[in-house]
């Protein structure tokens, strides 16, 4: 096994781990061959980004360019028609997704769970056989399948019903969706990292939200807890050493809390401490989401304004200068050691997307509990090219909506995912709306570029082409970088 990317003292971590009853036995006894014998590579996915504006597009171009024809010049009034979900699905026109997640548990293994914790239980109505005729329903068998968030409660809870030889992550593969993993990494032990590596998933999501484990073990999992997930982080790093695997990457989620949020320029250094180095630049393993703690329960954790102010910008000059010293020590040109929130847009809520307000106002909203607030567009471009399931068969609009819980779109279980959406696509016409306070950072930040690519598109059809010109087509580097950036 190669350890020679990782620094020398987390290198004799993950060594000394591998001596270990468990790995020995895993690579004595066979399962690492069996791994590497079945080893999939994560599938490409539909362009979360690309995709509601060719949609929006197809619907919709005809009647703009009419209008512009008619002589309408008011970009506003041309963003409005290019921009509208129709009210009825026209009966020939695919619907196209990009971005499903399927909450398959809520169960958990957290005892006690998450100080944090917002979960609302709901009757576990989906069977196996369900979550896959599901999944295998959500592919256009004919191109990249969507995006597949799973998620929970704790999804590792499946065991091999997730990463098996039939599990939901291979039966994603067949069908051409690439998978993403939300975990506590409890139970993920050498047998369950070899199973996500080799059933070929593309990311993996780990909850973590502190480098102090007496902080972590209050917040959740108890005595030991910390030390757990840190296992269960070297062990899926060991799986890929074993299995020469670039995947999946690892993320770190980290709920920011009053608990937490003075410790981020160490949990930052500590984190990248972990990161492997590669050839070919930066890795984005161990890439850090900072996700402010939602829920109205959990106000006694939110930050107050100032809190959030000083964080922006005393506690973040701090990191970021952890940021610039791990540069530095790898000797990254000058010219490319960009400050921390663009290296890695998706760490901050507040740089991620282009705000309404200056960091005041964003805090004050922030400290209701509304950290989306400011970053809203004037509709919701995206909702209709995406989906959220909860473990009843209920379906959302997106992840928000799964959380804040307006009445769904309909149940998978008895009318389908694409059937619920078809007849639901009517009420695009209100949204965002009440329920869209929890609105994910990754969901602004789509919704922000599908609008500023739908403005450029106007710009370009009201300029008629130079001679010798063609129109314009969609810039596909751009595309395939906004493409990273949310995954």
């Amino acid at each position: 096994m190669d350890l020679t990317c990782y620094a020398e003292d987390h290198a004799r971590r993950l060594a000394a781990l591998l001596e270990t009853e468990e790995w020995q036995e895993a690579v004595h006894g066979g399962a690492v061959q069996a791994a590497s014998d079945q080893l999939l590579t994560p599938p490409r996915t539909a362009n979360v980004f690309a995709l509601p504006v060719e949609q929006l597009k197809a619907l919709n171009e005809a009647a703009v360019r009419a209008k512009i024809a008619a002589g309408e010049r008011d970009e506003e009034r041309l963003l409005q028609v290019l921009g509208a979900w129709p009210r009825e699905w026209p009966p020939d026109f695919p619907v196209r997704l990009s971005f499903v997640g399927l909450c398959l548990t809520l169960r958990c293994d957290m005892t006690p769970r998450c100080l944090y914790c917002n979960q609302r239980p709901v009757a576990e109505r989906m069977t196996l056989a369900d979550w896959r005729e599901l999944i295998r329903s959500l592919t256009p068998g004919d191109g990249d399948g969507p995006y597949l968030y799973l998620t929970g409660g704790e999804p590792l809870l499946l065991g091999e019903a997730l990463w098996g030889e039939c599990g939901l992550l291979r039966v994603a593969h067949a069908a051409g969706a690439a998978c993403n993993l939300n975990t506590n990494a409890l139970a993920l032990n050498p047998r369950a990292a070899l199973g996500l590596v080799s059933a070929g998933l593309g990311r993996v999501h780990i909850s973590l939200d502190t480098h102090l484990p007496q902080v972590q073990d209050r917040i959740g999992a108890g005595p030991g807890g910390w030390h757990q997930v840190l296992r269960g982080i070297c062990n899926l790093q060991i799986a890929k050493a074993l299995l020469q695997t670039a995947h999946p990457v690892i993320h770190i989620n980290c709920v920011l809390t009053r608990l937490n949020a003075d410790h981020f320029p160490d949990f930052l250094r500590f984190l990248l401490g972990l990161k492997p180095q590669v050839a070919e630049g930066l890795s984005s393993d161990f890439d850090l989401h900072l996700v402010p703690v939602g829920g109205e329960q959990n106000a006694a954790l939110r930050l107050t304004a100032e809190e959030y102010v000083r964080f922006f910008t005393e506690t973040w000059a701090r990191a970021d200068a952890v940021w610039q010293e791990y540069l530095a020590e790898r000797e990254v040109p000058d010219d490319q050691r960009k400050p921390l929130h663009e290296k890695i847009p998706f760490l901050s809520p507040f740089h991620r997307v282009e705000q309404g307000g200056d960091l005041r106002a964003w805090a004050e909203a922030a400290a209701r509990g509304h950290p989306a607030a400011l970053a809203m567009t004037q509709r919701c471009y995206v909702a209709p090219t995406q989906g959220f399931v909860l473990p009843d068969g209920s379906q959302f609009w997106c992840g928000g909506h799964s959380t804040s819980r307006p009445p769904p779109l309909g149940n998978v279980r008895e009318s389908g995912f694409r059937g619920n959406l078809r007849r639901a696509v009517g009420e695009m016409t209100s949204l965002p709306g009440p329920y869209c306070h929890t609105c994910p950072g990754a969901t602004q930040a789509i919704n922000r570029s599908v609008e500023n690519a739908l403005r450029q598109t106007i710009r370009e059809w009201m300029a008629p082409p130079g001679p010798g010109q063609t129109p314009v087509q969609p810039d596909e580097a751009s595309a395939e970088a906004e493409r990273d950036r949310f995954e």
